[in-house]
């Protein structure tokens, strides 16, 4: 902190983590971005990190590019969430289970997002068994913040193990809470990957 230049580039960290995150889904022509839960810290958080959220969403929304949002155990009670409003091409999932279809192309192969908030911070139960069952004939993907089963230094939150998810028939799982990333194929891919928070400043 004696470093005012270093301590404006580690206080701005992860927001620009979200704006490059942004940039390569608008250089990619994504379908859809998929954020697997605490967008920020906790449920106080400053207009200053809704008036960046909503830029950055903005710029999704305008080209065309949908976003599906799910909170997670930091960001389950957030004022933020609860009360921005969003433009109809961001799904910010509910505490029930839903399974949303992404518009496509014709000829492309149909998609479907399946998503579930969690309605409290602690969420000490299995929550794979509330989604809803794959969509036929269409590439089906879960988002679900998670501690899996046995992930060391983690609470366990919404605790399930990999073979539950390659259970589901989902093609993929989108996860969030595990503070590292890795990728498992199998039945399904699952992937973690812990998801840069807006921090509250």
């Amino acid at each position: 902190m004696r470093n005012s230049d270093l301590a404006d580039l580690i206080g701005n960290a992860t927001r620009q983590a979200f704006v490059r995150i942004v940039d390569l889904c608008l250089r990619e022509q994504v379908d859809a971005l998929l954020l697997a839960g605490d967008l920020y810290d906790d449920e106080q958080t400053s207009m200053k990190t809704a008036r960046f959220l909503a830029e950055q969403v903005r710029r999704l929304h305008e080209a065309g590019i949908r976003v599906f949002i799910i909170r997670g155990n930091h960001d389950a009670l957030s004022q933020i969430t609860k009360e921005l409003v969003f433009p109809e091409t961001v799904k910010v999932f509910s505490g029930r289970a839903e399974a949303i279809a992404v518009d496509r192309e014709p000829g492309h192969f149909p998609v479907v997002i399946h998503g579930l908030s969690f309605a409290d911070p602690h969420v000490p139960e299995s929550l794979v068994g509330k989604y809803k069952p794959p969509v036929e004939d269409a590439f089906n993907i879960g988002i679900m913040h998670t501690s899996l089963s046995g992930s060391s230094g983690h609470n366990p939150y919404a605790p399930c193990s990999l073979s539950d998810l390659h259970g589901t028939g989902f093609r993929y799982w989108a996860l969030d809470h595990i503070h590292k990333r890795s990728v498992v194929d199998g039945q399904c891919t699952v992937v973690t990957r812990h998801t840069s928070r807006a921090r509250h400043q």
